[in-house]
């Protein structure tokens, strides 16, 4: 896909990725630095703690970074295929629990290419397809030859072959149950997955969904029922990207369009109401997005122009447009 300059016409570095957490968001830029913004009362920006902040501010000492992930209270980058943690929480696999830590270094991960956080749980992928996760307690065997993973509050997907396979800590449904440790889906290229649902990509550009649809995260009229098997989000066509927050689903178009579904009470989707939505809609104002991250009530874009563009909950400054006020529509971030 397509991408436009790495710098602007004042010769600042521009975004090439963002990642929501709960209440926090992080850009990388084009230099390698990351910026990020939002709630820091448990050290998520990176910096030790400290008031919100409402627009993009660099992490002190963070350069050279290649992906940037963000959980719950804490925050890990990629950097020469080793792994930097700050923020709160288990931030290092079988390490105690840290408050509110700057970058430090996770040990015994090397070589990783793919890295994802959500909760408390961040898993990362090395070249050979070895994937290893922490941050909770008892994590269920992975599975080897993963090449594309997503990590949920309390347990991560990976697609193997034509399947998705999951695991977690093994205080969750989704492990405990054991319905969605293996599940076919033919094709697959991709998975996102939130608290209590999935969602898979396949080569021709349709988006399957399975799991809780109590507010339409499946894309379809939503029930109290488990669905243990993929079922196809009607009107999705030319998909080229996925994500979920914790109970919302968006797709990236093969046109640069968004298109998202399921729970919206705090504006997440960014369709310009504050009312769960089961059928598909497209974000307004948003085109030539290469992009989107969702978290539990708020989500941001990025385009090939490398602008940020963000939306939804607003309480801890995580929009990053100056202010606290709610956002129910895509609104620029200034770097």
């Amino acid at each position: 896909m397509s991408t436009g300059p790495l710098t602007g016409a004042d010769g600042r570095p521009l975004p090439t990725r963002v990642d929501c957490g709960d209440f926090a968001t992080c850009a990388r830029l084009s230099d390698g630095t990351v910026q990020c913004w939002g709630g820091d009362d448990e050290g998520e920006l990176g910096d030790g703690g400290g008031p919100d902040q409402s627009k993009p501010r660099p992490v002190p000492g963070l350069a050279g970074v290649e992906r940037v992930a963000l959980g719950a209270s804490m925050g890990c980058a990629v950097r020469g295929g080793s792994v930097l943690c700050w923020g709160t929480g288990k931030l290092v696999p079988g390490g105690p629990r840290a408050d509110k830590a700057k970058p430090r270094d996770v040990p015994g991960v090397s070589g990783v290419v793919d890295l994802d956080a959500s909760g408390s749980f961040t898993c990362a992928r090395t070249k050979g397809g070895e994937t290893t996760c922490w941050g909770m307690d008892n994590i269920d065997p992975i599975p080897k030859g993963v090449t594309q993973l997503a990590a949920g509050f309390a347990h991560a997907c990976g697609v193997v072959g034509d399947a998705v396979k999951c695991w977690g800590s093994g205080d969750d449904d989704w492990t405990v149950k054991g319905l969605f440790a293996n599940v076919p889906v033919p094709g697959v290229k991709r998975v996102a997955t939130g608290d209590r649902h999935a969602c898979a990509l396949t080569s021709a550009g349709a988006v399957l969904c399975w799991g809780n649809n109590d507010v339409g995260q499946l894309g379809s009229p939503s029930d109290m029922d488990t669905h243990d098997k993929p079922r196809e989000v009607p009107g999705v066509r030319g998909a080229v990207d996925i994500v979920a927050g914790e109970s919302s689903t968006c797709a990236v178009l093969g046109d640069g369009t968004v298109t998202c579904w399921g729970a919206n009470a705090e504006g997440e989707l960014g369709i310009g109401r504050e009312s769960d939505e089961a059928t598909p809609t497209k974000v307004a104002g948003l085109s030539g997005v290469s992009q989107v991250c969702l978290a539990i009530h708020h989500g941001c874009a990025l385009t090939r122009e490398r602008k940020v563009l963000c939306w939804g909950n607003n309480s801890s400054g995580q929009i990053g447009d100056g202010t606290k006020d709610t956002r129910l529509a895509p609104v620029e971030i200034a770097f």
